[in-house]
């Protein structure tokens, strides 16, 4: 008894002169990428009146979201290369766009970057109002029908 008593002494010793006199713990998180954007078209965009001249009418709003460490761009293109288009038919109406109070170009297919940001940043819910210009033609001067196009906004990460 008295050998095991000497015994576990000595490991208990020996254990105790051993252990750290310091430690740590990592401590970790992970921010997974968000990018995104919200386009919500306000109800004139889908009932304009060709026939009155408009200014930055306001057609819809555009909501960035993004917080990507290498920034992010804003694209915006036209279906009809800026044009209202009746049909298949080669009757268009022109006009303009303003993005965020820019004026953009819709002329080539690839679009026009509306929006690039190269900082790191966590950029929520930044607000853009899109809207566009036109000289107002007189329906006797037009072919009647719907004359439509389509905006597209893109987002991306650089």
């Amino acid at each position: 008894m008295k050998k095991l008593l000497i015994a576990t002494t000595l490991l208990t010793l020996t254990t105790t002169s051993f252990a750290a006199t310091t430690g740590s713990v990592l401590l970790q998180g992970i921010v997974a990428k968000k990018i995104s954007i919200v386009v919500t078209g306000d109800s004139v965009a889908s009932a304009l009146n060709l026939a009155v001249t408009q200014t930055d009418l306001k057609i819809a709003t555009a909501v960035e979201q993004s917080n990507s460490s290498t920034g992010y761009k804003v694209t915006v293109s036209s279906a009809n290369l800026g044009k209202l288009k009746r049909g298949a038919n080669a009757e268009v109406f022109a006009y303009t766009l303003k993005y965020g109070g820019a004026s953009v170009d819709l002329s080539s297919a690839a679009g026009a970057v509306v929006s690039n940001t190269s900082s790191p940043a966590a950029v929520q819910n930044l607000s853009k109002i899109m809207a566009i210009s036109y000289t107002g033609v007189a329906a006797e001067a037009m072919v009647e029908g719907t004359y439509t196009d389509t905006l597209t906004v893109d987002i991306a990460s650089n």
